[in-house]
């Protein structure tokens, strides 16, 4: 007989495992964040997990948080096996926890206990990890705190930016929740071990104010910055984001300096941050090529 799963997510990282539990087992019902308004128009836009429900015609639900009675109920009245969660977004109460006969399993986009919390993959890369994966574990109210059922790695390497990694681990993520849901399905039970409290780090969200480039810093640093949580800076008026760079040697030169035609940027520890991917205030992603077409700037003009 097939696991009942009850299913919680709401980003693109969500959708592998989510497609995985749609086509191997019996999936009861969804549950997302709210449509929202976005973009310039404010257009009200579903979450990726709600569109994939409305594309295959599965039962989804969207409440704001399950503090109200009816909604533990509805869940109650599911009567699954087992919740998987990935990336919901919404903190699960003890009651929500505790429903499933086999509890409540999360997809975590690390190497647990390293990394535990919102942007695991963007710390990873500004810490400059050279290894990061996929930890299915079981979950408890204290953050990402719960046993491991499985894990597997991939390796980070200085070219890798966040949505590459992003999208490794998701697909790994749908792998490894099949595994996990398919021994389940077998053997009645969960095998998992403890985490190493001692080891246990934290990936703050990411705050606004850490997108801004320091030229101070060295290539290295703003290189990780940019790969991770894209870098942006201000040339006159123009507020200019970057999404992917690499790294060049200079002599000696004042930080924050465009040394060059190819519109490279010196920075800290005699490095230059050489722009590939890029986007003006309101504008789309360029490659430099593009992107230089037309804007005009000095050779040994300062930014910021």
């Amino acid at each position: 007989m097939k696991l009942k799963v009850a299913f919680m997510g709401t980003p693109e990282f969500a959708l592998p495992g989510l497609e995985s539990i749609y086509k191997n087992f019996d999936l009861v019902h969804c549950y997302t964040q709210p449509s929202r308004p976005s973009g310039r128009g404010q257009k009200i836009s579903h979450t990726p997990v709600k569109n994939f429900c409305i594309k295959k015609n599965i039962n989804v639900s969207t409440p704001v948080n399950f503090k109200k009675n009816e909604e533990l109920q509805k869940l109650n009245k599911m009567n699954c096996d087992v919740i998987v969660v990935a990336a919901y977004g919404i903190i699960l109460p003890k009651e929500v926890l505790n429903i499933p006969k086999y509890g409540a399993i999360n997809i975590h986009a690390s190497l647990l206990p390293f990394w535990r919390g919102a942007a695991p993959i963007q710390r990873a890369l500004l810490a400059g990890d050279k290894k990061t994966g996929i930890t299915i574990m079981q979950m408890e109210e204290k953050l990402d705190s719960g046993n491991i059922i499985l894990q597997k790695e991939i390796e980070i390497s200085e070219e890798n930016t966040a949505q590459e990694i992003h999208d490794k681990l998701a697909l790994l993520g749908g792998d490894l929740i099949n595994n996990a849901l398919k021994e389940l399905e077998r053997n009645k039970k969960i095998k998992s071990v403890s985490q190493n409290e001692e080891k246990a780090t934290y990936a703050k969200k990411i705050r606004p104010e850490e997108t801004k480039i320091d030229w101070n810093k060295s290539g290295i640093e703003i290189l990780r910055q940019i790969k991770a949580i894209g870098g942006w800076f201000k040339l006159g008026n123009e507020r200019i984001k970057i999404f992917d760079a690499k790294i060049s040697n200079i002599e000696n030169k004042s930080s924050g300096i465009i040394i060059d035609k190819n519109f490279s940027i010196s920075c800290g520890n005699n490095d230059a941050i050489n722009p590939k991917i890029l986007q003006k205030s309101g504008g789309t992603k360029m490659d430099i090529h593009e992107f230089l077409r037309g804007f005009e700037f000095k050779i040994n003009q300062k930014v910021n």
